[in-house]
């Protein structure tokens, strides 16, 4: 069993975000004081707050989303209401959505590998959005067993989110191999319930790690997973 991981691993999430965000930044800017490179950072600084709060159930997916844009306005002194900071949080998402792209090496890995190996997701993240992802991606039909954060309540890097996983794909951890972008949150705690874990190192991090499998993109799982053939 082979299970990925979505943002930053099959979907280019950095890249949608940002064209999300500079279309936002264009319509919002004249209530900021911030340069574009500023401003995204601050938005990454406050979705990243607030993420974490639902991942911990301490909110609601919608509730994360109206927290964020309010938040966001309150760096310039603007109070926003609930029904206002969802209306501009949609803005966003229309434009997030709109760029939402797998990388090219997705279709070719998932068309080669579900070809021998049952494929999963194990994902940080709401259900219907993250199957949301999927479909536009055109990449949902390889999957047959989907776990994320927001159904259970349970984040990455808790190590609980992966036995889930194997349990509902009725495997042992040992037969299992997850596949993310982040050494950290997804490839470390795998292996401590002893999974596979391979880091998918698509940014070039200079991170020194033993023992642990390490491509730079999903072609390099066909050499990886020809041996096991």
């Amino acid at each position: 069993m082979i299970f990925f991981d979505i943002d930053d691993t099959l979907l280019d999430h950095k890249s949608s975000e940002l064209l999300g965000v500079e279309s936002f930044y264009e319509e919002y800017k004249h209530y900021f004081k911030l340069e574009k490179e500023m401003f995204y950072k601050l938005w990454c600084q406050i979705s990243d707050k607030y993420f974490n709060s639902y991942l911990k159930r301490e909110m609601t997916f919608e509730q994360q989303r109206i927290e964020r844009m309010k938040s966001l306005f309150r760096y310039s002194n603007i109070k926003l209401g609930d029904e206002d900071a969802n209306i501009k949080f949609k803005k966003y998402l229309i434009n997030y959505e709109k760029n939402w792209k797998s990388y090219n090496d997705v279709v070719p890995c998932l068309k080669y590998l579900s070809r021998k190996y049952e494929l999963g997701i194990i994902s940080n993240g709401d259900l219907n959005q993250q199957l949301l992802k999927l479909e536009k991606m055109n990449i949902k039909q390889y999957f047959t067993n989907i776990l994320t954060a927001g159904e259970v309540g349970i984040s990455k890097p808790n190590i609980q989110l992966f036995n889930i996983a194997c349990n509902r794909a009725n495997r042992q951890p040992q037969e299992c191999c997850y596949i993310g972008d982040n050494l950290y949150t997804d490839i470390i705690p795998c292996e401590r319930i002893g999974m596979n874990g391979i880091w998918l190192n698509r940014r070039g991090e200079t991170i020194i790690v033993n023992n642990i499998k390490t491509i730079s993109n999903l072609n390099d799982l066909k050499s990886i997973f020809n041996k096991k053939i």
